[in-house]
């Protein structure tokens, strides 16, 4: 288990909540010095307790749908044979970008062209999971989540886990708000799509090295990776490698509500802990996604009666949510926040 420094603490509370922050931004805002921090940085970089990637607005690059599939598979099945069957499946479905399989249970999100496109994601899972893997299939219930009738966070947001895990005394982080987005065609000339496929790729990478690969100046590649982040193309986020450090489990939960409580009531009345705790959440009238991340299995009994309880007291479930439990220790990751198939799968075929 990772034991961090006070001033590691501070530096990855700062930057999960704005990866964009310089050296010089995070000494001033927790009275560190400069050189402190970029030694720290660098630290947590080559050591792999947090990583940085490049996040695309998918509803701004023709996408129509966000999908979640949760399920189950035959536990008879070798937990490692079902691992490496997914693994192998995701290779093959580019539209994947977050998944994890564990114990009996998977997980994964996806984002969609349209409805056309999903139809084939579902065929070809069913093709894939044919013949001798056919044991390792799993059972997938999915849900679609259209842009034009979703909020969600477009982005990964985990400072305000980071913030309670550490127990540090300085101000809890500003949440990211729930957006809802309109479905756009990328408005992009072929170079500048194929620097935003090699930046979301390869998110470490500097600005002369894209330019190497796509055969521009740097100059012109920091042209365009201004223009996107100026047109929320896309967004630099950090990410903590939470299962380096110790957490012990992955909470998905799944609620369906009750239509006669108010989608903006539901969203500005529940509890903090719903929206800040959850670094991937996505929400419609009638359900949502929620994604946690705990360190101790003690902690789960205590925060999940908390948030029940509202729900439970307004009525707000059509359905007692289905709620799954990965444990980390046990997990396979299939792909972790890597958006770069789906972006290439959404700008280059």
């Amino acid at each position: 288990m990772w034991k961090f420094l006070e001033s590691e603490m501070l530096v990855i509370l700062g930057l999960t909540e704005d990866a964009y922050r310089t050296d010089s931004e995070i000494a001033d805002l927790y009275s560190l010095k400069k050189g402190t921090v970029s030694s720290v940085r660098r630290r947590l970089l080559d050591a792999g307790a947090i990583q940085y990637i490049n996040v695309p607005s998918f509803d701004k690059l023709g996408c129509e749908l966000i999908g979640s599939h949760l399920g189950t598979t035959e536990p008879s099945t070798r937990i490692d044979a079902r691992a490496t069957h997914y693994l192998e499946f995701c290779h093959k479905a580019p539209q994947v970008f977050h998944a994890m399989i564990g114990g009996g249970s998977i997980v994964l999100f996806s984002a969609f062209k349209n409805a056309t496109e999903y139809d084939e994601f579902v065929q070809l899972h069913n093709r894939f999971f044919a013949g001798s893997r056919q044991p390792s299939k799993a059972k997938l219930m999915s849900s679609m989540f259209p842009f034009a009738l979703t909020k969600l966070r477009e982005t990964p947001n985990f400072a305000g886990i980071v913030h309670r895990h550490f127990g540090l005394d300085v101000p809890v982080p500003s949440c990211r708000p729930f957006l809802s987005g309109s479905v756009e065609s990328p408005d992009l000339t072929d170079t500048e799509r194929q620097t935003m496929v090699h930046m979301v790729e390869n998110p470490d990478c500097s600005d002369r090295e894209i330019a190497a690969k796509v055969g521009l100046s740097r100059q012109a590649i920091t042209r365009i990776r201004n223009k996107f982040t100026d047109e929320r193309l896309i967004k630099r986020v950090c990410i903590p490698r939470l299962f380096k450090w110790g957490f012990e489990i992955m909470v998905v939960a799944h609620p369906r509500f009750n239509m006669e409580l108010g989608w903006d009531k539901r969203l500005k009345s529940q509890p903090r802990e719903c929206v800040d705790l959850s670094f991937f959440s996505l929400s419609k009238a009638d359900e949502a996604v929620t994604n946690y991340a705990l360190a101790k299995f003690s902690d789960y009994s205590e925060q999940l009666e908390g948030i029940l309880a509202w729900y439970h007291k307004t009525k707000a479930f059509d359905e007692d949510p289905e709620i799954v439990l990965f444990s980390l220790e046990r997990c396979t990751e299939l792909r972790t926040f890597d958006y770069g198939p789906a972006v290439r799968n959404l700008l280059m075929s």
